[in-house]
């Protein structure tokens, strides 16, 4: 059973600063942008755990997620995704998963999917990262 986590909330722009430092200190190819929406965990102003949702076209794309280091394999990542159900249901949601992480993202009821499945402004982001080295497997959310 996992711990009582507080609920994620979408960052106000006051707290961008913050986001970024806190990228910075756990992500720091994670570039966050103030036009994408960032959904946060926090406890006592302190972030525990980000992500965020860049729009592409009609869909988004779940990018970014990333839980602080001491609160990782606690469930607070599911926690997250399970707090982001209802935005992730409002239009196609896919996710460009590190393959070692796919399990995670399938419990959060991503599924994968063929390169060939994405939208095409999604796909040419994949296949961009793809030749730049990176492990990643195209995922969409599918709703429970």
């Amino acid at each position: 059973m996992s711990p009582p986590f507080p609920n994620a909330e979408l960052v106000p722009s006051l707290w961008f600063p913050l986001v970024k430092k806190f990228y910075q200190a756990h992500y720091p190819s994670g570039k966050p942008n103030k036009a994408d929406p960032i959904w946060a965990i926090k406890e006592n102003g302190t972030i525990l755990a980000v992500a965020r949702l860049k729009q592409i076209g009609n869909s988004q794309l779940l990018t970014g997620m990333v839980t602080s280091p001491s609160r990782r394999n606690t469930g607070l990542g599911q926690h997250l995704l399970s707090n982001l159900q209802p935005i992730l249901k409002q239009k196609a949601s896919f996710c460009f998963a590190l393959d070692h992480l796919t399990d995670f993202y399938q419990r959060g009821h991503f599924t994968i999917i063929n390169e060939e499945a994405l939208p095409k402004e999604l796909r040419a982001r994949f296949n961009a990262y793809r030749s730049q080295g990176r492990n990643i497997t195209a995922m969409q959310y599918s709703f429970p």
